[in-house]
């Protein structure tokens, strides 16, 4: 954590005092499937891109992780690159051609350890051929809660994703899948456990927060 993300010291401690944010990141470290509820502001993204900075840097796996917001995507990337992390990169609808060849390159030999893509670039043969060549670490749903009833209908292609890391996995070992919102009631859990279950014979080991945000007030 503080080699980086200094001058972050420690990880962040719920009302309660346990640390959600350091259980999380120890369970990504430990290759276990997660599903993590954190309050908006909690800290979530630290949770996925310190284990998959860790797997890069010890054996130049990737991580790649499904996020359905432009916005969102480059701001984390914007985020890393500030910190001196440069083996962050986005594949999304807002970049030229020539900076979409670059970006499948750089995949392609390895220079990219986290991999921010929305869940539509699963059905491109330029991506996947990029992602072939490579060894997963593991795959992340941001927002995921877009894999639930409700969400499927706003973004359909996250449903995709399964099947497609089913076919990506083969034989092989099956990398880690993990899932993270803010916005999870009990109906929309259930979905995420189901479809996981369903399409990769899976259990999660939760991470359930609390939606309590004691640094905000209403006027």
């Amino acid at each position: 954590l503080r080699r980086y993300f200094a001058p972050i010291q420690d990880f962040r401690k719920e009302p309660d005092g346990r640390s959600l944010q350091h259980d999380v990141v120890l369970a990504g470290m430990q290759s276990k499937h997660v599903l993590a509820i954190l309050a908006t502001g909690g800290g979530k993204s630290l949770c996925y891109q310190l284990p998959a900075l860790n797997r890069f840097h010890r054996n130049g796996s990737l991580t790649v992780i499904i996020s359905p917001l432009q916005s969102l995507m480059k701001d984390q990337v914007d985020g890393l690159l500030a910190r001196n992390v440069h083996c962050a990169a986005t594949l999304n609808g807002l970049l030229t051609m020539p900076e979409r060849a670059e970006v499948l390159e750089k995949i392609q030999l390895g220079d990219v350890g986290i991999l921010l893509v929305s869940p539509e670039q699963f059905r491109n043969k330029a991506f996947r051929r990029a992602i072939a060549q490579r060894q997963v670490g593991a795959w992340i749903f941001d927002e995921a809660h877009c894999l639930s009833k409700w969400g499927a209908d706003f973004r359909p292609d996250y449903l995709y994703v399964s099947r497609f890391i089913k076919q990506f996995t083969g034989e092989g070992q099956l990398a880690a899948i993990g899932c993270f919102t803010a916005t999870a009631k009990p109906d929309v859990l259930e979905d995420i456990e189901h479809h996981f279950k369903d399409q990769l014979g899976i259990t999660f080991e939760s991470f359930i927060g609390t939606h309590e945000r004691t640094n905000l007030d209403f006027e």
